[in-house]
């Protein structure tokens, strides 16, 4: 088996925080050459440990509400995983231990998207139910800008090629957008770090679970005592992938993520200790099939 540096899963950590980050930055954080950082990040890309993609701002989109689901099921899970993946409306979706066997989280549109993507997924071959959870608001989600609402922002023409290049290479070069938008390298950076700036697009090195994980992550339902902003902050200081307040079962919906088991069972236990927490409900992840934060390829011309 081929060596694996231990500096693998601080060099990625920092990739997802900021895809574009640069090498020689995280080499000096890390007490390291460049060169070390560099042979990590290729490696992991060859093994498909990471993706450096773009995540779009939701309201960029026009996407208004999100939820959660889980869905149980007769028979396999195959169709209606596939049905899932073809929606556009789906963001997120993983198999998962326990009952329900899937998980997606959707992104919609103005009423009545929600009701007509629910509908349409409540009416696929083989679901038999679904738990449904809607985000009041999202706390933290990694990979995704976090900005909704009304938007303030719009993309022109020139900032949809770059964001489109960097769909297809989140570290693609300032000369290669250039090229592909039709500007300047200078002119790509202004429009990159104007379209960072408004939180409209975030660069992100995505793990690439679809194969088995390397990162181990569990799904928390949580449900609280007293006032929410404690729960709150007691569940950021996990340092969660994605955290949501929600309207449902739950009050608080969050992904952990960790380098092993042992990881995952001491922030699930520190969670139950917690005098903020009720209760908490868990499922693991057993394999995510999709991760898609707002898709460049989809903006509306404008």
């Amino acid at each position: 088996m081929e060596h694996r540096d231990p500096l693998t899963p601080h060099v990625l950590k920092a990739l997802r925080e900021d895809g574009r980050a640069s090498y020689t930055r995280i080499a000096a954080s890390l007490g390291v050459t460049r060169k070390r950082v560099t042979q990590i990040v290729e490696r992991a890309v060859e093994h498909r440990e990471v993706m450096f993609t773009v995540s779009v701002s939701p309201d960029v989109l026009a996407l208004q509400r999100f939820g959660y689901i889980q869905l149980r099921l007769d028979g396999p899970v195959a169709p209606v995983r596939e049905a899932l993946i073809a929606m556009p409306e789906t963001t997120f979706i993983a198999d998962i231990s326990g009952d329900a066997p899937i998980d997606a989280e959707i992104r919609v549109g103005p009423d009545p998207h929600l009701q007509q993507t629910l509908d349409r997924i409540r009416c696929l071959p083989g679901v038999r139910s679904m738990q449904t959870h809607l985000y009041e608001n999202i706390d933290i989600n990694l990979y995704s800008p976090l900005r909704t609402g009304r938007a303030g922002f719009t993309l022109d023409a020139t900032d949809r090629a770059i964001v489109e290049q960097l769909r297809i290479n989140g570290r693609a070069s300032f000369l290669e957008l250039g090229t592909a938008a039709g500007v300047s390298p200078s002119g790509a950076r202004l429009r990159l770090n104007r379209l960072v700036k408004h939180n409209a697009v975030k660069v992100v090195g995505i793990p690439v679970r679809h194969d088995g994980p390397n990162l181990l992550t569990l799904g928390v339902g949580i449900q609280i005592r007293g006032e929410l902003a404690a729960a709150l902050e007691l569940v950021r200081s996990l340092e969660p992938e994605f955290l949501a307040i929600t309207i449902g079962e739950y009050e608080l919906i969050a992904t952990l993520s960790a380098d092993s088991v042992e990881g995952l069972l001491d922030l699930a236990d520190r969670l139950r200790a917690s005098p903020e927490i009720a209760s908490i409900r868990t499922w693991t992840n057993l394999r995510t099939v999709k991760e898609e934060y707002g898709r460049g390829d989809r903006l509306a011309e404008g």
